[in-house]
């Protein structure tokens, strides 16, 4: 009997383990989105959303509601909300449920700029995995008429990144680049499933990536200049020339906006 109950003991253990293995690798189940009642007034208002990069935006100047506000004449409002260490499949979750970061995006916005997946490629999650959060998190931005702003997966140092993890961690990334058939630097294949998430769901109209090529192109000159010594966050620098290229994709949406509507600035 005893024999018995150690044995139900070791399956129930064993159970529990593949069932937290599972949810630390599979992808969403993307839920129905909410409705978010916005305010219709003359202020753009921007949300700047994420992981890491999100949280520490707080810390610098922002310099995008004064390039928008000085081109177009109208009030902008940025608002940021970020917690560090977040892959974008809990970035989604933190969206969807009760809890400050739905809170958050309940206050309604024109646009808002996603900053998601560095960490899917620092913790080896699958491209799909990145894939099915984004087609989330698009879904509740599109639904409610909001233009999202996506940062692709940016030139950070994805080798240092490793380097500076425990042995422990080491092993993790091992075990899910075994999982996952994924390379070390896995960073491409994750920018290339977002790329076909947008062709195949016909989005490129509906949505603006700012592609890291388009800031980000040259490693060692910028790792050097808008990067800590982690390689893997921005200085003030990097914030600085993130939140040009942010500033420039909203003035580009709204110029065309204006346009297809026949509306013409006196």
């Amino acid at each position: 009997m005893t024999r018995k109950i150690v044995y139900l003991l070791l399956a129930i253990a064993f159970i529990y383990l593949m069932y937290r293995v599972w949810g630390y690798y599979a992808p969403p189940s993307l839920a129905e989105p909410y409705k978010i009642e916005k305010l219709h007034d003359d202020t753009v208002r921007i949300a700047y959303i994420g992981d890491s990069w999100a949280f520490m935006h707080r810390e610098h100047k922002c310099r995008i509601a004064g390039i928008v506000g000085d081109s177009i004449h109208r009030p902008v409002r940025v608002h940021t909300f970020g917690i560090s260490g977040l892959t974008s499949k809990e970035i989604y979750g933190a969206m969807m449920e009760q809890g400050d970061y739905r809170r958050f995006m309940e206050r309604g916005y024109d646009y808002c700029f996603i900053s998601a997946g560095i960490n899917d490629t620092y913790q080896k999650k699958s491209a799909y995995y990145y894939r099915r959060s984004m087609e989330g998190i698009l879904n509740q931005l599109l639904d409610n008429g909001t233009h999202p702003i996506i940062l692709e997966i940016p030139n950070y140092d994805i080798l240092k990144a490793y380097q500076r993890q425990t042995k422990a961690r080491k092993a993790l990334r091992h075990l899910s680049m075994l999982v996952n058939n994924c390379d070390m630097d896995c960073r491409q294949s994750h920018r290339d499933a977002l790329r076909n998430l947008l062709t195949e769901k016909r989005l490129w109209q509906e949505v603006t990536l700012i592609g890291y090529q388009d800031w980000n192109s040259d490693f060692a000159h910028d790792q050097q200049t808008y990067y800590l010594s982690d390689g893997v966050h921005l200085n003030d620098s990097g914030y600085a020339r993130l939140d040009s290229i942010i500033a420039q994709a909203v003035l580009s949406h709204e110029t065309a906006a204006q346009r297809n509507s026949g509306y013409r600035r006196e």
